[in-house]
């Protein structure tokens, strides 16, 4: 996938996601498979709902650290906001595996790497406002594309128009991100709660969005029933000139 195509201060967000979920995808199936087989009793949905909570709590913790780097004053909340953007690109990391993790229980991943990604970047959006969702229609910057077409091409639209769908999807999470950064600078006790809370809040809306996107009934599994008609070759064609891939 070309990056160029991103303002130069995303390109290391993305950079960085590319590079440790690629390394990650083992682990994630495997996490998959153990609440699997530690849970023969539930759905996929209760089975999601653990990964949630689990996710949740990895996240809040390190929210709540971040903050509490705070609580001496001066000093500390340079600490907070030096290691507040470290963290912000590690819950940034768990989001994204957590969307990963729910496509993979309802048997709904994509095939590719990046692809996966982008996927679960969409979802963000969608849980943070970026991206919305009409009917089975994923609207963003201005673009619009058909569920079931966006999983067959996701490069194409995310590089579309010079790439400013991700940009548009990176940069929202990248200002959200540092509104808490900082609140979590903020003194004493209040820092702990600002970092806890948002990760806590942001983790349970984002697994909330993941499961409608490709629980039963939700946009995925009816691209999957009806699957579109195939492009024209000129179509798909001018779709793939934009993807960078």
């Amino acid at each position: 996938m070309d990056l160029d195509t991103l303002p130069p201060h995303l390109r290391p967000i993305m950079q960085a996601l590319m590079a440790t979920l690629r390394t990650r995808e083992s682990s994630i199936r495997k996490r998959v498979e153990d609440v699997r087989a530690e849970n023969p009793e539930l759905g996929p949905e209760e089975l999601s709902r653990k990964l949630i909570r689990s996710t949740r709590a990895r996240v809040a913790a390190t929210g709540a650290a971040t903050g509490a780097a705070a609580i001496a004053p001066g000093l500390g909340t340079l600490i907070a906001l030096g290691t507040a953007a470290g963290q912000s690109l590690y819950a940034l990391e768990q989001e994204t595996e957590l969307v990963m993790a729910i496509a993979m229980i309802y048997g709904h991943e994509l095939v590719d790497s990046d692809e996966r990604l982008l996927e679960a970047l969409v979802v963000v959006g969608l849980a943070g406002g970026a991206v919305k969702l009409r009917e089975n229609v994923l609207v963003a910057a201005g673009e619009r594309i058909s569920v079931a077409t966006f999983r067959r091409l996701p490069h194409a639209w995310l590089g579309r128009a010079s790439g400013r769908v991700l940009a548009l999807l990176l940069g929202r999470v990248a200002g959200q991100r540092l509104a808490a950064s900082v609140a979590r600078a903020a003194p004493l006790a209040i820092g702990v709660a600002a970092g806890a809370g948002f990760d806590w809040l942001a983790v349970t809306g984002l697994g909330r969005a993941a499961i409608r996107y490709y629980g039963k009934g939700g946009p995925v599994a009816r691209a999957a029933d009806s699957p579109p008609p195939p492009l024209p070759a000129d179509t798909e064609d001018r779709l793939n000139a934009h993807s960078g891939d």
